[in-house]
């Protein structure tokens, strides 16, 4: 299954808008969220328009990330893995 993400961009910000395309697609392919596992697998096309480009991303995966499963529940998984910070009211 290929998964597919596009972003419109304006001309001069089409390079950052690609690495979000690649990140975002990477990210989601993997396990642990991360945003350079598949990177550089993500076929990138672009189609120009007058007042910018639509960038779109491929990747020839499934998607992973546990947050997108049917079955995730996320009070679950924030009981499960509590903040470790201290509550503001503590550093004072």
């Amino acid at each position: 299954m290929a998964l597919r993400y596009s972003r419109w961009s304006p001309h001069d910000r089409a390079l950052d808008v690609e690495e979000h395309v690649r990140a975002h697609l990477s990210s989601v392919a993997d396990a642990n969220d991360n945003p350079a596992t598949y990177a550089d697998q993500v076929r990138i096309s672009r189609e120009n328009e007058d007042d910018g480009v639509l960038v779109i991303g491929e990747l020839d995966a499934e998607l992973d990330a546990r947050y997108l499963s049917p079955d995730f529940d996320p009070e679950q998984d924030v009981a499960a893995n509590p903040l470790t910070v201290e509550p503001i009211e503590e550093q004072q």
